[in-house]
Formats: structure tokens, C-alpha cells, sequence
């Protein structure tokens, strides 16, 4: 009889020790759940943004640099009340883009050379100014690389890349008519080699413009 009665006593105890070991580790697991590991700080990854690759760039054709002071003649566009008059580069060609669009090259020019480009922007009857500001918007949006060399007193300088070659572009408006609206554009573009040459012409252009 001693001995039945001693065996449920320890199988009482076995179990009330297995209890309280178990509440133990409960108390355990619940600090630290299963796969979390020890609680510690992580760092904070910020988004990654979307960044314009830098295409690789093709050279040049290695024609002539454009010079300043080239020998200009005289020409006029236009009809009626939008003809207007100014100076372009002696020899160059001459094309239409538009009726109010019009640009010279020199002739037997390879691509991504030079060009002088006049438009007439009556119809937009937009400030200068405004007008400057929207076409950097329209660059950004439409070229590839565009870099925003300078911008003063009506006159644009900026860098873009197309098919892989980096070019040069000058761009400015004028007032003819004392209305603050922009009339005229004129652009020259060109290679980096071409800059002093480019801002040379488009400011003697400029200066010469006349209507009728």
C-alpha cells in the first residue's frame, strides 16, 4: 500500500513542476515570438530614385569650328505686315520649315553641325519672359540632358543631348513693336566647339532684325 500511494505523489509533483517550467518559457516566448530574433534597431532605406542615365556620347564631325564675325548679307521673310529683314551668314542654304518658320546652314554640312533658325511668334502674344520660362519647361520635357547654361535679358543658353551627341543651343526673343510680347525667335545650334561663334551670330542677328 506505501508504494501505490507514493507514485501518484510524484506523479502530482512531476506535473506541477512541469507546469510552472512551462508558464517559464511562456513568459520567454512571449518577449521574444519565434523567427524575430533579438529585439535591434534597423536602419531606414530611403527610396531610390529615378536619375537619367548620362547616354554615351558619339564625337563630333570635325568640321570647322563656327567664327565669330563672319561676313553677313542682308535677307527678308515673310509677307505684308509679319516681313521682317535681318542679317544671315553669307552662303549659307536657305530652307523653309513653315510659313513662319525658316533656317540657313552652311551647304554640305554634315548632321549635328551648325544652324540659325527664325521664327515669328506673333500669335502667342506671350512677354518675353514668359516665353523664356516656358521653353525651358518644354526643353526639360522634351529633350534628353538639358543643362541650363545661362538665362539674362531675353537670351537662353543651354546644352541637351540628341542621339547621342551633346549640343550647344542659343535662343532668343525680341520685341519689334514696343508691345512687351515676343515677335521673333531666333536659335542657333551647334557644337561645343561652335559656342563662341554661336553667340557671336545670334546676337548680331538680333541686332539687325527689322520688320518690313
Amino acid at each position: 500500500m506505501a508504494v501505490r500511494t507514493r507514485a501518484p505523489l510524484a506523479l502530482v509533483l512531476l506535473l506541477a513542476l512541469g507546469s510552472v517550467a512551462g508558464f517559464g518559457i511562456s513568459l520567454v516566448v512571449g518577449e521574444h515570438p519565434p523567427g524575430s530574433g533579438a529585439a535591434a534597431p534597423v536602419a531606414a532605406q530611403s527610396p531610390s530614385l529615378p536619375v537619367d542615365p548620362v547616354p554615351e556620347l558619339l564625337p563630333d564631325p570635325g568640321t570647322a569650328p563656327l567664327a565669330p564675325s563672319l561676313d553677313l548679307v542682308r535677307t527678308s521673310v515673310g509677307t505684308g505686315d509679319f516681313k521682317m529683314s535681318f542679317p544671315v551668314p553669307r552662303g549659307w542654304d536657305f530652307s523653309v520649315n513653315s510659313l513662319n518658320e525658316w533656317q540657313w546652314r552652311p551647304p554640305d554640312q554634315p548632321d549635328f553641325g551648325y544652324v540659325l533658325r527664325v521664327e515669328q511668334v506673333l500669335s502667342n502674344r506671350r512677354s518675353i519672359q514668359w516665353t523664356l520660362d516656358n521653353r525651358i519647361g518644354e526643353l526639360n520635357e522634351d529633350e534628353e540632358n538639358v543643362d541650363i547654361i545661362s538665362q539674362a535679358d531675353g537670351l537662353l543658353h543651354f546644352t541637351f543631348v540628341t542621339s547621342n551627341h551633346l549640343r550647344h543651343g542659343y535662343l532668343t526673343w525680341l520685341d519689334l513693336t514696343g508691345s512687351d510680347n515676343a515677335q521673333v525667335e531666333i536659335a542657333v545650334t551647334g557644337r561645343e566647339v561652335d559656342d563662341a561663334g554661336m553667340a557671336d551670330l545670334i546676337a548680331r542677328v538680333a541686332a539687325g532684325m527689322e520688320l518690313g
